[in-house]
C-alpha cells in the first residue's frame, strides 16, 4: 500500500511538471493585409474625390471680366501657358488647365497665337481653342535687340507694324530710355504704341523681379543700375566680357574717372560708331559738349543710352573683380584688358593698328 501511494504521489507530480495546468494565452498573429487593405480603400476614396472635384471643377466657367485676351508665343511650354490664363482670370486652375492640355491633347499641337476670350468659358472649352489653333488674329514678330535706343527701335516697329508709326511710337516711348526691354514679341496687327511700350515695360518688370533682393543690396538705384547695364550692352558682347567691363567701369566710377565709353558719344549723335568717317571720333566727336560725352563729364550719363538685355543687367550685379582701368576691342574681336593707361597704349598699338 505504501507502494501504491508513493506512486500516486508521483504522478501526480508528474502531472504539475507537464502541464495540466491552464496554459498562458499566446498573441494573435500578425496581420500586414489589414492595414494595407484599409491604406488601399483609403487611397481610393481620395482618388475618387480629387476626380469628382476635377471633373466638377473643369466643367465651372470663371466669373471674371470679360472680354479676355491669351497671347501664346512660340516655343511656350503648357505650364507657362496654363499660369497665364490664370494670372489672367481666363481660367480658375493654372494646374486642371496644364493636366487637360498634356493628357486630351498632343502638347506640341498647341498653336501660337492671340486667343480673345468673349464670354466666361470652361476649361474644357479654353484647352479646346488653344489646342485646335482657334486664333482671333494673325500676329506680327517684332524683334527688338538688346541695347538699341527708343529712337532705333521707332524705327525698327514702324518697319514692321501697319499700325504703328515710327512717330507714335517714340511719343509714347518718350522719357522710358532703358526701360523697354528688348525681346522678340508677337503683337496683334491693331496694337498701339501706347500698348507695346506698356507691355515691353511688364516685360521688364517681370525680368527684374527675381532680381529685386540682388538690387536692394546693391549700390546703385535702379534707374542707375540700368544706365550701366545699357552702357555694358553696347561696349560689350557676351558674358565674360560684360562682367568684366562692367568690373572696369565700376573701378572707374570707384577711383572717380571718367568712364570714356565710345558708345555714349554714338547714343548722343543716334549714329553708329562704324558708320563715322575714319579719325573722327578719336579728333572730333570726343569734345562733343553733350552730359552723354563720358570722356568730358564724370560719372553715369543722366539716362540709359539704351535698352538692355538680362545678361548686360546681372553683369552690373555680378561683375568680374579685377584691377584693370582699361579695355579695348581689337580688330580680331577679342578683349584685351590693361591695368596702366601705359599697357593700353600698347594694346591699341599691336590690336587696333
Amino acid at each position: 500500500m505504501d507502494t501504491q501511494n508513493h506512486k500516486q504521489s508521483a504522478i501526480d507530480q508528474l502531472d504539475k511538471t507537464t502541464g495540466n495546468e491552464t496554459p498562458l494565452a499566446l498573441p494573435a498573429p500578425h496581420r500586414p493585409w489589414t492595414r494595407r487593405l484599409l491604406w488601399f480603400f483609403a487611397c481610393i476614396a481620395a482618388v475618387s474625390l480629387l476626380a469628382a472635384f476635377m471633373l466638377w471643377q473643369r466643367n465651372q466657367p470663371t466669373v471674371e471680366a470679360f472680354p479676355a485676351e491669351l497671347v501664346i508665343e512660340p516655343g511656350a511650354s503648357v505650364a507657362s501657358i496654363a499660369k497665364q490664363a490664370a494670372n489672367r482670370n481666363i481660367v480658375s486652375s493654372a494646374l486642371l488647365l496644364q493636366l487637360i492640355l498634356r493628357t486630351q491633347y498632343d502638347p506640341t499641337d498647341i498653336h501660337a497665337g492671340r486667343y480673345v476670350f468673349s464670354h466666361p468659358a470652361t476649361l474644357l472649352e479654353v484647352a479646346r481653342r488653344i489646342a485646335s489653333n482657334d486664333t482671333e488674329l494673325d500676329l506680327i514678330r517684332i524683334t527688338l535687340p538688346e541695347g538699341i535706343s527708343n529712337r532705333q527701335a521707332a524705327r525698327i516697329v514702324a518697319s514692321t507694324s501697319p499700325t504703328i508709326s515710327a512717330a507714335s511710337y517714340a511719343a509714347a516711348a518718350a522719357g522710358q530710355e532703358g526701360y523697354l526691354f528688348p525681346d522678340t514679341y508677337l503683337i496683334s496687327p491693331d496694337m498701339t504704341a501706347e500698348e507695346l511700350v506698356a507691355l515691353q515695360q511688364e516685360t521688364l518688370s517681370e525680368q527684374l523681379q527675381p532680381l529685386q533682393t540682388a538690387i536692394a543690396s546693391s549700390s546703385y538705384t535702379e534707374a542707375e543700375l540700368l544706365t550701366l547695364a545699357s552702357i555694358i550692352e553696347r561696349e560689350a558682347n557676351d558674358e565674360t566680357s560684360m562682367r568684366t567691363v562692367a568690373g572696369i567701369l565700376q573701378n572707374r566710377l570707384a577711383l572717380g574717372m571718367p568712364l570714356q565709353a565710345d558708345a555714349t558719344i554714338a547714343y548722343a549723335l543716334d549714329t553708329p560708331l562704324n558708320e563715322l568717317p575714319p579719325g573722327q571720333l578719336a579728333t572730333e566727336l570726343r569734345e562733343l559738349d553733350s552730359p552723354y560725352n563720358s570722356y568730358l563729364y564724370r560719372g553715369l550719363p543722366p539716362t540709359p543710352i539704351g535698352n538692355p538685355g538680362l545678361q548686360a543687367i546681372t553683369a552690373v550685379l555680378n561683375p568680374i573683380q579685377t584691377d584693370y582701368l582699361y579695355y579695348i576691342t581689337g580688330t580680331d574681336g577679342n578683349f584685351y584688358y590693361a591695368e596702366t593707361l601705359a599697357r593700353h597704349n600698347q594694346n591699341i598699338a599691336q590690336y587696333l593698328r
